[in-house]
Order: C-alpha cells, then structure tokens, then sequence
C-alpha cells in the first residue's frame, strides 16, 4: 500500500477526525492512525458537550462555529438546560447552562465517517511507535508525511517525537456507567473528599458517572474516590471502569514545528475548571487541518495554526487555568472549599462554567 502522504494524524478521537476532515478537504492526502480497534471504543469520558451558542459564549472569537458543532439528533442522548453544582456539605446552585450528552463511541465514528467522506483514510488497530523526523512508525510500516498531526492524547508520543513540550499537570479521572432514572440535571460534586470531585451525566438510559482527583491533594487513588461516590449516591454500575488523564495546565506553550503539530489533548487544549475538551478540539483541529493543507498546497508556516488558536480559544482556557489556580488553595480543605463556593454563589459560578473572571 502507499505509505506517503501529505498529511499523517496519529489519532482518531474528535482532535484528530476533525483535522483529517478539513486537511483533506483542502486538497490534502490524509492519513489517520488510531490505536483503538474500533474508532471511540471503549468511552473514556463524561461525554458531554455545551451547545453551539454556549460554546460561543465560552469562546467569542471562535469562527463559523455552527455548521462545526452541527450533528444528527441521534447523537443527542438527553437535552438539558441546568448544571447543579454541589459543595462539600452538600448546598447546590442550579446554573442555567445548555447542552446535551451524547454516546461518546458513536460521535467518534460520526466525526471519522465525515472525515473519509472528505477523502481522509483511517487504519485502525494501529499503533504508533515513534516519529522521526518525517516518519511515522508503526509495528508493522512506516509512513512518510509532509505534515505530522499529534492528536493521540495528554500523554502524546507525537509530542515527543516532535521534540514539543508535554502537558505539566495531568489530572487522573475515572468514568462508569450506571443504569436507572436520572433527573434531566448536570450535576457537578466538589469536595467528595479534600482533592477529589466527581460528576453525574444524565444519558437517554442511565447517565456518565466520573471522579477525579488532584494529585496534589488526593490521598487515595481516583477509582477508590469513585467507588465511594457511588456507593454513598446508593448507584448501580454496569461495564468497565475507564480511565484516563485530564490536562489541567493549559494550552502547551508551543504546539508546531516546522512540519508538525498537536492538537486537543496532547496540546492541552482543555477547560482546566471542568476537563471539558471536545469543543476546543474540534475547533482547533478544523484550524490545524486546514493549516496542514495550506502549508501541502501552499507552503504557509504551520506557525499560523498557533496565531489562529491564540486568537480564537487560548484566553478563556487560560483564564480557567487561573481559576483553577486560585481554587486549589481551596480545593483540599473541604471548610475552606465550602466557605469560597458560598462566596462566589450562583452568578459567579456561571462565569466560572463559562471560562470568564469570577470577580470581574
């Protein structure tokens, strides 16, 4: 088989599915190589996602973001319109905030179906071993490339090989499914224990049940906070547990070289207050697909990809990553924690969710 192309993305998940998207459709042969055997299985996630005019609202210079987060009604699982946030003593605040859960597997094949409608090809159950310099290393081949994309995770290989900084602070989560009736309600849990929070994810069946934990303040691992969390919510789990890090420390401080780039995770394009990273992904993966393809067809410097994210995403993620600075003076004393979330109320915690200052 062929093994160059212009453009070879190391991941399959919404970061790299999104940039073999829109690479190939500006003209450029697309290569994407995921590890998993199935594109988004297992789910390792709290497969939520804000709707379009609230991820506007998080990041007001994002571009055209419609037509970017429009997806079939089937992927939407439950609808809500309300994030309950809960302190340690167990207060709640409802925060108006609209979004929808969805089924993880199935959004990850969605996004990968467009991109090989866009003429993008996909090999799965492939794993990447090494990138040097314009290679990309498999077991069993190596392909050639005039753009390498990393979009393999917060612990990324491409990063490495690519000679680009890895994320500083990783944060462990875990994630379960449970079964029963849920109320039509997001619900957040800080505090579970000093370091540790946890969340309840309505779903169409059932919901997305997560902890996590930061490693600074948390004594225990996230799975054993998890199993106490459930336990005390008196919540029946079904399948695997999943986990995974979250990057909590911002965009990476230079995500391309000469013929390369990162993208979602492994750029740390993550909100740090909440882990939510599939917006910022697909965002900044349809700028780096189509940077790619102008740097094949016409030579232009991926240091455009950077500019562009810069512009359209970096601020609200890099005002999240102060908030979440200020909150971890808080986050391992649970009297502490309650007393500052009952500081900031209602309002306050909106502009939290929605990467803005808490006290503007």
């Amino acid at each position: 088989m062929n093994t160059d192309y212009d453009v070879v993305i190391v991941g399959a998940g919404p970061a790299g599915s999104t940039t073999a998207e829109h690479a190939a459709l500006g003209g450029a042969r697309v290569l994407v190589l995921e590890r998993k055997k199935a594109v988004g299985e297992p789910v390792a996630c709290g497969e939520f996602l804000p709707s379009t005019e609230e991820i506007k609202a998080i990041m007001p210079k994002a571009d055209d973001l419609h037509p970017l987060f429009e997806v079939p009604s089937t992927l939407i699982s439950r609808p809500m319109e309300t994030f309950r946030i809960y302190s340690p003593r167990g207060r709640y605040w409802n925060i108006p905030f609209q979004g929808y859960t969805t089924d993880r597997d199935r959004f990850d094949k969605h996004l990968a179906s467009k991109a090989q409608k866009a003429g993008a090809t996909i090999l799965t159950d492939t794993l990447v071993t090494a990138v040097q310099g314009n290679e990309v290393r498999t077991r069993n081949e190596v392909y050639r490339a005039k753009v390498i994309v990393g979009a393999d995770g917060p612990v990324s290989r491409v990063a490495k090989g690519l000679g680009l900084p890895p994320n500083k602070v990783l944060y462990p989560a875990v994630t379960q499914q449970a079964v029963g009736d849920f109320e039509p309600v997001m619900e957040m849990h800080f505090g579970i224990a000093p370091g540790a929070y946890a969340w309840v994810l309505p779903k169409g069946k059932g919901a997305n049940v997560g902890a996590g934990v930061s490693p600074r303040w948390a004594k225990k691992r996230a799975g054993d906070y998890f199993q106490e969390f459930v336990k005390a919510r008196g919540l029946e789990t079904v399948g695997r547990m999943m986990g995974k890090y979250v990057p909590s420390s911002g965009p990476i401080s230079r995500s391309f070289t000469e013929n390369g780039m990162l993208v979602g995770d492994a750029a740390g394009h993550v909100i740090a207050v909440n882990g939510g990273g599939i917006p910022i992904a697909m965002i900044c993966g349809r700028l780096a697909g189509r940077a790619a393809a102008e740097r094949v067809n016409k030579g232009t410097p991926l240091s455009r990809y950077e500019e562009l994210c810069r512009e359209q995403v970096y601020k609200p993620l890099r005002t999240a990553v102060h908030t979440q600075w200020l909150a971890s003076f808080f986050f391992g004393s649970p009297r502490r924690l309650e007393f500052s979330m009952v500081v900031l109320g209602e309002r306050r915690m909106g502009n939290i969710l929605r990467c803005r200052p808490s006290f503007p």
